[in-house]
C-alpha cells in the first residue's frame, strides 16, 4: 500500500503519499508519474492511482518473478510491458468475479501509467521513436477500451426503506437505550455525522473535511436576519490522517444552507462535547486527533447491528446488507428529488439542482438515476416527521453547559 510521509523534519514539497517497493524504497517511476505528471491530483485520487500501481508492481513482480517493472519501464520495453498488462488485466477479472468488486479504476490508471511512462522513457528520434508511437497508439486505443469487470446490469439508486430511517433515528439517538456507543461525546458526535450525511447528503470524505470553522453565518439584509450555510471545500492543512479525506471533484467544492436543527447541534457538540483538540477538524476521535475515515464506516456497521429484524428484513429486501455512509447520501438525494418534483419543477432543472447541490461533475450520469427513480411517499414523511419531533426531542434532553 502506498505510504505517507509525514515528518515535521521534512520539507512540505516532500511529505504526502508515495508508492514504496517491500524494502521500503519509493518506486522511481510512479513518483514521477504521481508527482511530475499528476501534480493536480487531490489526496483522495492520488491515493487511489497509487494503491492501483502497487498493485501493477505487485502483479509484474509475480509475473516475471522479480520485482522488474523499474527496469522494464527504463528500457522502454513496450512488448514486454504489453504482455504484463494483459496478465494484469486476467488478474483483475478473476478478483472482479470472486469479489463482485468493480476493478475498472484500478485497470485505467494502470493503462495510463504505463503509456505514460514509455512515452517518456522511450522518447528518441528516427525510426525508432516511429516504432515507440506505433505501440503507444496501439496501447492507447486497445487496453483502454478493455474492462476486467464481468457484464452488470444497470446501476440502480436505491434510498434507505422508510422503517430503517426510522429505526436509525431512534438508535442514534443519545438517550436511546439502543445507542451501542458508551459515551455522550460519541453519541453526539455520531449523531452529527449521521444527520450531516442523511439531511445534507454529504460523502464520507465531505465530512470528515469539515472544521469547526467551516459552519458560517452572515446578515442578510434582505430578509433581514442571519443566514447559515456549511463550506464543502480542500484545506490545505497537514492533516495528520494515513488516509487523508479529499474532495472528489472540483465541483464539490459548493456551500450549502443550513437547517436551524443542524446548527443547533453542531452547536451542542462543538461546545459541550468535542473538547480541547489541538487540530481544526470537527469531528474528533476519542484520542483527540481528527476522525478517521475508517471509523465513519465502522460506526455504521456498529449501528447495523442494532437495528431491528424488521429493518434487517427491509434493507435485505432492498439487497442491502448493512447501513453505510452514501446509502444516506443516496436516500438525501432521492427526497430532494422527490422534492423539486412535487413543487413542479422541470425535470431537466431539476437535475441541474441536484447536480450542483451534491457536487456531481458534468459527466455524471447520478442525477438522471435519480431522475428515474421512484420514491416512496412514506419516505418522505419519515425523513421529515421524524426529524422534526426527534429534534424537539433533542432540545429537551440537553440543557447547554458552558465550558
Amino acid at each position: 500500500m502506498p505510504v505517507n510521509l509525514v515528518s515535521s523534519s521534512l520539507p512540505k514539497t516532500m511529505t504526502g503519499l508515495v508508492c514504496v517497493s517491500a524494502s521500503g524504497f519509493p518506486r522511481f517511476w510512479a513518483t514521477i508519474w504521481s508527482d511530475v505528471l499528476k501534480t493536480s491530483l487531490r489526496p483522495s485520487t492520488r491515493r487511489r492511482h497509487l494503491a492501483a500501481l502497487d498493485q501493477l508492481y505487485e502483479s509484474v513482480g509475480r509475473q516475471r518473478g522479480s520485482d522488474c517493472l523499474e527496469r522494464l519501464i527504463a528500457n522502454a520495453d513496450a512488448n514486454a510491458l504489453e504482455n504484463c498488462l494483459m496478465g494484469f488485466l486476467a488478474q483483475l477479472r478473476n478478483e472482479a468475479a470472486v469479489a463482485g468488486v468493480d476493478k475498472t479504476s484500478t485497470w485505467k490508471s494502470a493503462v495510463s501509467f504505463v503509456t505514460d511512462m514509455l512515452r517518456i522513457a522511450g522518447d528518441a528520434s528516427g525510426a525508432r521513436a516511429s516504432e515507440m508511437e506505433a505501440k503507444l497508439l496501439r496501447l492507447d486505443t486497445l487496453y483502454r477500451q478493455l474492462a476486467p469487470n464481468p457484464q452488470t446490469s444497470v446501476s440502480q439508486v436505491r434510498a434507505l426503506p422508510p422503517i430503517v430511517v426510522e429505526d436509525l433515528y431512534d438508535i442514534f439517538n443519545p438517550e436511546s437505550s439502543r445507542n451501542p456507543f458508551k459515551t455522550g461525546a460519541l453519541r453526539w458526535r455520531n449523531l452529527l455525522i449521521f444527520l450531516l450525511l442523511l439531511r445534507l447528503g454529504l460523502r464520507r470524505g465531505e465530512v470528515a473535511l469539515l472544521h469547526t470553522n467551516s459552519f458560517k453565518q452572515d446578515f442578510d439584509p434582505v430578509v433581514g436576519k442571519s443566514v447559515h450555510w456549511l463550506d464543502i471545500e480542500d484545506t490545505d492543512d497537514g492533516d495528520p490522517r494515513y488516509e487523508r479525506p479529499g474532495l472528489k471533484t472540483e465541483q464539490s467544492r459548493r456551500q450549502l444552507p443550513l437547517p436551524q436543527e443542524i446548527i443547533e447541534l453542531e452547536h451542542i457538540y462543538r461546545v459541550n462535547y468535542r473538547g480541547q483538540a489541538n487540530y481544526p477538524q470537527l469531528l474528533i476521535s476519542q484520542k483527540a486527533k481528527p476522525l478517521a475515515l475508517r471509523s465513519l464506516n465502522e460506526i455504521f456497521a456498529t449501528v447495523t447491528t442494532a437495528l431491528s429484524g424488521d429493518a434487517r428484513k427491509s434493507l435485505q429486501k432492498q439487497g442491502l446488507q448493512g447501513v453505510t455512509c452514501h446509502d444516506l447520501r443516496h436516500t438525501a438525494a432521492a427526497i430532494r428529488m422527490r422534492r423539486y418534483q412535487e413543487a413542479g419543477v422541470d425535470v431537466e432543472m431539476a437535475q441541474e439542482k441536484l447536480r450542483i447541490y451534491f457536487g456531481w461533475s458534468k459527466e455524471s450520469n447520478m442525477p438522471r438515476l435519480y431522475a428515474k427513480a421512484y420514491y416512496e411517499t412514506s419516505l418522505a414523511e419519515v425523513w421529515d416527521e421524524k426529524f422534526g419531533t426527534f429534534v424537539e426531542a433533542l432540545r429537551s434532553i440537553n440543557p447547554e453547559r458552558d465550558h
